[in-house]
């Protein structure tokens, strides 16, 4: 307490500098609920922290700047568990070494290859298909888990609709919309069209068609992190050696996403113009 006890409050622009946090990240972790000033004034918007409040800004400031995800930090500070510290401290410690390992490898690939020359692109046309789609807008952080509960829906909504699947699970990528997050349409081809249950046309589970293209080719064997050298090297050589098409970029899974990584097969498939290869 303060004179007249009074709690004692500091304002945004003092708590700001005490903690070197920026005014604007306070207000991110303030709408996000991960530093929620201790006073906050309904009519003007006046905010006033608890100097208390200064612990928390340090651990919070200091996982960001390792990396640590902002739901690992929210852990963080509701559990008040040194075990959970060094937990996500030592998950961030792998995710970086993988970071660092891909860099290594680009750098020798980069080292070892010529953009324009992948001699294991084939071309090849695909026919039009039916299929049971599942649309999503997911995190770049939730991208990965949003493909992998979507395959688990999709084939639960061919089973519930008696579909005859008649294909492996994919996905098709469009362009990002902005540097946080990516539009996917996730896909299990059927034989024909189906009826979709309510129960799993409320989760927008529907039957679409992937229309017929000319696609260029590249496979993937091995862990699904190789798959951003995939795209350089594919995209690359399309950019070289015919026009891309309009379609989105589609990504087959020939292997169980559940299975080993090591023994994973993808393939990446890159829509051309039909009849614009040239060698």
């Amino acid at each position: 307490m303060g004179l007249m006890g009074r709690p004692v409050l500091m304002r945004t622009g003092e708590f700001a500098r005490a903690s070197s946090l920026s005014v604007k990240a306070l207000r991110v972790y303030h709408d996000m609920g991960l530093l929620v000033p201790s006073v906050v004034d309904p009519d003007t918007g006046y905010r006033a922290y608890s100097p208390a409040q200064l612990s928390d800004a340090a651990i919070i400031r200091m996982l960001r700047e390792v990396g640590v995800s902002l739901q690992d930090i929210h852990a963080v500070l509701v559990a008040r568990d040194l075990g959970l510290v060094r937990k996500v401290l030592a998950e961030q410690a792998v995710r970086f070494q993988v970071g660092l390992d891909a860099v290594a490898r680009l750098v020798d690939d980069l080292d070892l290859d010529g953009l324009d020359d992948v001699c294991d692109v084939t071309l090849r046309s695909e026919a039009e298909r039916s299929v049971l789609a599942l649309r999503g807008s997911p995190s770049m952080a939730e991208l990965e888990r949003f493909v992998y509960r979507s395959e688990t829906t999709l084939r639960e909504a061919a089973v519930a609709t008696g579909a005859v699947i008649d294909g492996c699970f994919g996905g098709c990528y469009p362009p990002q919309v902005d540097e946080d997050k990516q539009e996917v349409i996730a896909f299990i081809p059927i034989a024909t069209p189906v009826l979709v249950p309510s129960e799993f046309s409320r989760v927008e589970v529907r039957v679409d068609e992937l229309p017929a293209c000319q696609v260029a080719v590249l496979v993937l064997r091995g862990p699904y992190s190789g798959l951003d050298t995939c795209y350089r090297r594919l995209g690359a050589w399309v950019a070289f050696h015919a026009a891309p098409g309009e379609h989105p970029v589609r990504e087959l899974y020939l292997t169980p996403l559940a299975g080993p990584q090591d023994e994973a097969v993808t393939e990446l498939l890159w829509p051309i113009i039909a009849g614009s290869f040239r060698e």
